[in-house]
């Protein structure tokens, strides 16, 4: 089957979303330009693999074309910043645009550098980069980006894969022998975006481009061709431009470093692979495929306007995912086909902030996802119906103030690690800190009923409590290496607290045709002078009034908190409008 060709038009959109994001808001597009498939050799490397140690890390001839202004918005600042939440590592390799990471069993975090070829290798015992691994006969690159190498996982071997753009190829790095082999993808252009693997330890990958579900069998593969590849054509079934990340089902597989499973609980264990396929501006579906039964189950999510990006199942066999072009995320009921959409907060004093969540992952009842534009990781907790956004202090005003933080994992503690695409560094929330939410949120209802003919209003008390944080017991418990000593610092000290409500009524979360208003848009909190009993509460009112043009239907609402610069934590509430 011949491969649709992309329009220009429709490959300009997909690359400014995909690839960097709401790209005009930082540049002039034109290096962003289709480019042919670079060959690529992989060789078999014979010396020790980490041979290439700390001295060869600022080798960067790649970097000396770059103007002082693509420096700024590529290559960071070195400066390493921090808040109560997030730590910092400026990577020592300059300009080295990280995107995809993982970790290995000895919990080590490995990422890539798309721009000079390299696999470099973080300690989390000593806080050190200090290993690189020079990939071989990397091309020299030619535009400002390096290749976007979107997806690095370990297979249950513990050889490390991850795809590659500008080869059109994904690798294969053998870590013990220290030898890497490359295996070209059949449609030209195809751009691999993500992998996974089934049981057999096959590698099954989507393409931005090739919009097929790839399929590679490691005993079969040949390095440097595209022998043991084979592709699943959707276009008879599926109308669409490109493909998001791939993942397993819940509860499937028991390594580490499948971050999207519960390990502790592999009960529902099933060999299915879910993927999303998209349209632009709006419209997509998410995929199902049995990999026993080789079939496919399309769930057509275009009547919700979202543009479904990469999935998470939860142990109750809900799809949780992002609308990458939006401010939103949402919920999927298979079985009835019932989706629930949720905003995000909006980060931005104007509210004119698409934050862009992207990749998600389901672990400890919990959906976790990265904000692309909102600068944030982010958990949303079902039961209580809280969202947690934590704010990655590195900020670049070229890109709305945002760090890129395109793809996160989980190490083998739990803690979360992340890549800063544009700002050369590699972040960390520590587990210890995860939990040291410094304010909750409660209301009085949790449902809001609108009334468009007769101008009903409706309002909702909401509650601020002040957590009550111990400095010393929490620090005494904080992974003294990673957390370091000042865990709650600022967390319990007087702050301010902004107020703030998005909706799922549109896709940059704001009220679409109804008004808001909080009786108290601000909120000071002091600290609280006991270490007994509950902390103090604070209460303020949100009213709803629709007008003559809000549309029937239901909906949700965020109510946000933003505590400081640091946090926001939000609660959602149903929203109906008659």
């Amino acid at each position: 089957m011949i491969l649709t060709k992309c329009s220009p038009i429709v490959f300009f959109i997909i690359s400014v979303v995909i690839i960097i994001g709401l790209y005009n808001f930082s540049m002039n597009s034109g290096f962003l330009t289709s480019t042919n498939p670079l060959v690529v050799y992989a060789t078999t490397t014979t010396n020790n693999p980490h041979s290439e140690h700390m001295s060869g890390m600022n080798h960067n001839p790649s970097n000396t074309t770059m103007s002082e202004e693509d420096k700024k918005r590529f290559c960071g600042n070195d400066m390493v910043n921090s808040n109560p939440y997030v730590n910092e590592f400026v990577i020592p390799v300059k300009c080295s645009q990280p995107v995809g990471l993982t970790v290995d069993k000895d919990n080590n975090i490995w990422i890539a550098s798309g721009k000079l070829g390299s696999l470099i290798v973080f300690n989390t015992k000593t806080l050190e980069f200090d290993k690189i691994i020079k990939i071989p006969n990397w091309p020299e690159q030619t535009r400002i980006i390096g290749s976007m190498v979107w997806d690095m996982k370990f297979d249950k071997n513990d050889d490390l894969w991850f795809t590659d753009e500008l080869s059109n190829s994904i690798w294969k790095y053998f870590v013990k022998e220290g030898k890497f082999e490359n295996y070209r993808l059949l449609q030209e252009g195809g751009y691999p975006l993500s992998v996974a693997f089934d049981s057999d330890n096959n590698v099954w990958f989507t393409q931005i481009f090739g919009n097929r579900l790839g399929f590679l069998e490691p005993s079969k593969v040949i390095s440097n061709t595209a022998e043991g590849i084979s592709e699943l054509d959707m276009s008879k079934q599926i109308n669409f431009q490109t493909m998001g990340p791939i993942s397993n089902g819940f509860g499937f597989g028991n390594t580490i470093t499948n971050t999207t499973v519960n390990t502790t609980n592999l009960t529902n264990a099933n060999e299915t692979l879910w993927f999303s396929t998209a349209n632009f501006p709006a419209g997509g579906q998410i995929i199902k495929y049995d990999v026993d039964a080789e079939s496919l189950t399309i769930h057509d999510v275009t009547y919700t306007h979202n543009v479904p990006f990469s999935i998470a199942e939860d142990e109750n066999g809900l799809l949780w995912a992002n609308s990458h072009i939006a401010n939103l995320f949402f919920s999927l009921n298979p079985n009835t086909g019932e989706i629930k959409t949720y905003a995000t907060s909006n980060p931005s004093a104007s509210g004119n902030l698409t934050t862009l969540p992207y990749v998600n992952a389901y672990r400890d009842g919990k959906v976790w996802f990265n904000e692309h534009y909102g600068n944030a990781i982010a958990s949303y907790d079902p039961k209580n119906k809280t969202l947690v956004e934590y704010y990655i202090p590195s900020q670049n005003p070229l890109w709305v103030n945002s760090s890129n933080p395109l793809r996160f994992t989980f190490d083998n503690n739990g803690s979360i690690w992340f890549a800063e695409w544009t700002e050369n560094k590699l972040g960390v929330i520590p587990k210890e800190k995860l939990g040291l939410i410094p304010i909750t949120l409660s209301v009085s209802k949790d449902k809001l009923v609108l009334d468009r003919n007769n101008n009903e209003s409706d309002s909702v008390d909401i509650y601020i409590h002040k957590n009550m944080i111990d400095s010393t017991t929490a620090n005494k418990n904080a992974n003294s290496t990673l957390a370091g000593n000042n865990t709650t610092k600022n967390m319990d000290k007087p702050m301010n607290v902004t107020m703030g409500v998005t909706s799922s009524m549109a896709k940059n979360g704001k009220l679409a045709n109804i008004t808001s208003s909080f009786s108290q848009d601000s909120i000071s909190l002091e600290k609280s002078t006991s270490a007994v009993g509950p902390a103090p509460q604070s209460k303020t009112t949100l009213e709803i009034n629709p007008t003559k043009d809000a549309i029937p239907g239901n909906y949700t609402i965020t109510i946000s908190a933003k505590y400081g610069k640091d946090i926001t934590v939000s609660k959602m509430v149903d929203l109906e409008i008659k």
